[in-house]
């Protein structure tokens, strides 16, 4: 009688645990050994550090897809910027609420369908238009403090721009146009053609130097013109739509020596454009339609 009664209480759960059933004794058993093998698996610090690393990539992501942010201070930063335009007695807002940062090295690709704001976006973080609310950093300097003077003097030390098309002073050759910029803001001509020939060096152009610039292909014009944007030692390159006038081979070729730019001297570099199929060649991207940043590739249709 005694036995029954231990059994029975064995297994109502009591505090007998010498209960002959085989069942509830495994259960209990595995119980502990599976306890034991998730405290050797999963130290008591560990959760914290799981769940901290979880954290800060997610902002990484979120911030940007492959810098870590968290550690850099932004090159570029626009804050809640809005830009309208007056027509007549109505006001046309372009660019609304416009948030971003960009950081130092990388390759970022503005992205965007005809009229969605690229270019006005373009313009007011170049200090091209000031924008009608909200700021505008570059290097942490508010570009809306700054008179015209004092901006177009930091625009060209700041950015080198390459156009969609190049304008080429036609009487001059390839190394004399590269080395205008320089002669506009008085640098010698021994000196700014010394500057010119190591830019074309680095464009692997330099044996075209006394060509003119109209015998070139596209793409070797588009090189030219990136050696011209570089004169100055800008950390910032900036490239408006510079396939807009390429067929598919030679954009390709453009588009490839850009990243290998960016990866070689690491330049920040930024570019317009309203092709998807170049987003690959980036390091993120920006997507913008009807003045708005939006998120995902999906967001885009042409």
């Amino acid at each position: 009688m005694a036995n029954g009664k231990n059994t029975k209480t064995a297994k109502n759960g009591n505090k007998n645990y010498g209960s002959t059933n085989k069942d509830d004794s495994a259960e209990v058993k595995n119980g502990k050994i599976k306890k034991v093998a998730e405290a050797k698996e999963l130290p008591n610090d560990v959760p914290e550090k799981k769940e901290a690393s979880i954290s800060e990539l997610a902002a990484q992501i979120k911030e940007n897809e492959k810098t870590v942010s968290g550690e850099q201070k932004p090159l570029i930063e626009l804050r809640h910027v809005n830009k309208s335009f007056q027509v007549g007695k109505s006001t046309i807002p372009v660019l609304k609420d416009i948030n971003f940062k960009i950081y130092p090295r990388e390759f970022i690709i503005i992205l965007g369908p005809s009229g969605s704001g690229k270019s006005t976006l373009l313009n007011t973080l170049l200090g091209l238009e000031y924008p009608t609310t909200g700021k505008v950093l570059i290097n942490g300097q508010d570009l809306t403090e700054l008179s015209p003077n004092k901006l177009a003097k930091f625009r060209y030390k700041t950015f080198g721009i390459v156009f969609q098309k190049a304008d080429w002073v036609r009487s001059m050759n390839v190394i004399q146009n590269v080395a205008m910029p320089l002669a506009i803001n008085n640098v010698g001509k021994k000196e700014r053609m010394k500057i010119a020939t190591e830019r074309l060096k680095e464009m692997g152009i330099d044996d075209h130097s006394n060509y003119m610039p109209t015998e070139l292909s596209g793409g070797q014009q588009q090189k030219v013109s990136v050696s011209r944007a570089l004169t100055g030692n800008p950390p910032i390159l900036v490239a408006d739509e510079p396939t807009g006038n390429l067929d598919t081979e030679s954009a390709g070729k453009v588009m490839r020596f850009f990243r290998d730019l960016n990866e070689r001297l690491e330049k920040t570099l930024l570019m317009v454009t309203h092709n998807i199929d170049y987003v690959s060649y980036a390091t993120r991207t920006i997507y913008i339609r009807d003045g708005q940043i939006v998120e995902g590739s999906g967001s885009f249709k042409e």
